[in-house]
């Protein structure tokens, strides 16, 4: 059984990174890295695809962290539209080669967005080449205490927070309560945050 991967979000803190970046048409926000590729067979994050990436010990491109990100809605259609178009092209296909015989034309047509054994990996493979905004935004990757709490003091509060070990929090149900405490930024935050 998959390891459910639990963080500790401030939804005020979320709403008003949302909000800052609202009008931008191509934004893609969240906790930039470029980690290594990861070629061993059996180790967590493996990728059976490292051979793309060129040699070993290589990086990925830019993507945002798994454990939170946004993207804009033109990205959200733009992602839409060509899962869509394998779909559509699919039931052309089979429509023509009941009817024709020129289905090699389909084939040049009929693609999907590539996904690779990460989905945050896949998402930021998507983007390449097509202008996009990419905002890395730190608060959406704070360690858990005691980290986030030296930055909430300081003013400094964190959108997202969890323990890069775990890609979430670690023993999130005993620790949850802990994280909220210490890093939350209040009950009252969400209501007085705009949308």
């Amino acid at each position: 059984m998959k390891s459910l991967k639990v963080s500790s979000f401030c939804l005020g803190m979320i709403g008003s990174t949302l909000l800052r970046h609202r009008s931008k048409p191509r934004v893609y926000i969240g906790c930039m890295k470029s980690g290594p590729v990861l070629a061993q067979k059996g180790v967590k994050y493996h990728e059976p695809e490292y051979w793309k990436f060129g040699e070993d010990g290589n990086k990925y491109f830019r993507h945002a962290t798994g454990q939170i990100y946004a993207i804009s809605k033109d990205l959200a259609t733009y992602i839409s539209v060509n899962r869509l178009a394998f779909l559509v092209n699919f039931l052309i296909l089979i429509f023509l080669s009941k009817f024709s015989s020129e289905t090699d034309l389909v084939f040049a047509f009929s693609h999907m967005l590539h996904k690779y054994a990460n989905e945050d990996v896949s998402l930021g493979s998507w983007f390449i080449g097509l202008d996009v905004e990419h905002i890395d935004d730190r608060s959406l990757c704070c360690q858990t205490p005691p980290d986030c709490e030296w930055k909430t003091q300081a003013g400094n509060s964190c959108a997202a927070s969890f323990d890069w070990s775990c890609s979430g929090i670690c023993k999130s149900v005993e620790r949850m309560k802990e994280v909220h405490q210490l890093c939350g930024e209040g009950d009252e935050a969400i209501w007085h945050t705009s949308f």
